[in-house]
């Protein structure tokens, strides 16, 4: 038996865990540069604020019904996960975190499997404000249906539990519950599925997999499968590590100065490079990009790529290639939108030979572990490249982000 433990309204919760006056306000946040909406509370919904929607055509409904509406703020949303994540270990010998805001969690060989979801619900909410739902069933997407029924149906109290649920309920809520919200199926497969007659999960449920792996692939056949109840996917415990990075940003507005665009790529620097040490990885070349708004005339985008005579995972390092690369890419007069670095080749520290061909030279930066550790102590902005300092007109609109509650020491709450 597995569980599907899904965070509500996640972006919104966490807003909420520090303004319980927001409880039971409509709440939206917005992606970066405050471009459109990414969360919404139930209230929010029910205003008929769509997911995706540019702020400024839903501005009008925020203001006349007082929305509390939140520039994204990752640094709570990930701080705020990890406690969640952290709070779901104990219930379970296996977890497999499968987002920000979900995961999946071995429940075989337990008993009472709907108290036991109550038990999850009520201590995450305890321990952190964040309310979840919690489906329960034989495989994966089962449970992830129903987590969706858990959310939907309100007498279910935020658990449901398909075998409790029995066969012939559980059938009848897959005639009224569209293909579309089934995990796997995407919005291009949902239209040929309901092209082909295949409109409710239960259609999908009783067709032919062996038939549905010719037209599509072999994924959406073990996708029906699973909704029979045979289980195909397995618990991912061990996360494999990242075969690309990317870190980038669109500009808060747009950049035409070569000092602004190096101060940017710096961070984007230090951010691949904090990517890379988490996984105990090192880049063997680096691309670096830079491009005009894409919904105007006379686009314009470059990019240099970068190969690093040995492996590396120091932003100090790797800064000093910057400078000769924006030089390529920038252009007087030009407006850039966006900016940032991919890595694509990336090896580990297991061994410094890959194959017979091919040796591998790691260069590893003993001050590193220093920065990091004056980073932890006194704050990210304690200790930086003097690169990162050139300009600060590239960061994103945010002028609505809500306070660090949990990782600012000058941001905690006091109580009097």
């Amino acid at each position: 038996m597995i569980a599907l433990v899904d965070c509500n309204n996640f972006y919104a919760s966490c807003e909420r865990v520090f303004q319980p006056s927001l409880e039971n306000k409509p709440i939206i946040v917005l992606s970066n540069n405050d471009g459109c909406a990414v969360a919404r509370s139930n209230e929010a919904k029910a205003l008929g604020i769509k997911m995706g929607a540019p702020y400024f055509e839903i501005k009008h409904i925020c203001d006349k019904h007082r929305v509390n509406v939140f520039s994204s703020n990752y640094t709570l949303y990930g701080n705020m996960s990890k406690r969640v994540m952290n709070t779901l270990q104990q219930f379970a010998p296996r977890q497999e975190i499968y987002s920000i805001d979900e995961c999946f969690l071995d429940l075989a060989g337990m008993q009472d499997l709907t108290e036991h979801g109550q038990k999850i619900r009520k201590t995450v909410k305890q321990w952190t404000g964040i309310p979840v739902g919690v489906g329960i069933a034989k495989t994966k997407v089962l449970a992830k249906f129903a987590n969706h029924l858990a959310k939907k149906y309100p007498f279910l109290n935020g658990v449901c539990n398909l075998e409790e649920l029995g066969e012939s309920r559980t059938n009848k809520a897959m005639q009224i519950v569209g293909v579309e919200e089934i995990w796997g199926v995407g919005r291009k497969i949902a239209e040929k599925l309901k092209n082909m007659g295949i409109k409710t999960v239960y259609e999908l449920k009783t067709a032919n997999p062996k038939h549905m792996s010719k037209i599509f692939s072999v994924n959406i056949e073990r996708i029906v499968y699973e909704l029979n109840g045979t289980q195909c996917m397995e618990l991912e415990e061990y996360q494999e590590p990242n075969k690309q990075i990317i870190s980038s940003r669109s500009f808060g507005k747009a950049v035409q100065d070569k000092d602004t665009l190096i101060s940017a790529l710096t961070y984007h620097t230090e951010n691949i490079s904090k990517k890379l040490r988490k996984q105990n990885l090192f880049a063997r070349q680096m691309l670096i990009f830079a491009h005009t708004n894409r919904f105007k005339d006379n686009y314009f985008s470059r990019t240099v790529n970068i190969v690093f005579p040995v492996a590396l995972d120091s932003f100090r390092y790797m800064a000093k290639y910057l400078d000769n690369a924006v030089t390529e890419i920038y252009r007087p007069g030009i407006e850039f939108k966006k900016a940032g670095i991919i890595i694509n080749e990336i090896v580990g520290n297991e061994s410094e030979t890959r194959d017979l061909f091919d040796n591998v030279n790691i260069r590893k930066d003993s001050l590193l572990p220093t920065l990091e550790y004056i980073k932890r102590q006194f704050g990210k902005k304690s200790i930086c490249l003097a690169a990162a300092k050139l300009s600060d007109s590239w960061i994103m609109n945010q002028e609505l982000t809500s306070k660090h509650y949990t990782t600012d020491i000058e941001d905690i709450i006091y109580v009097h």
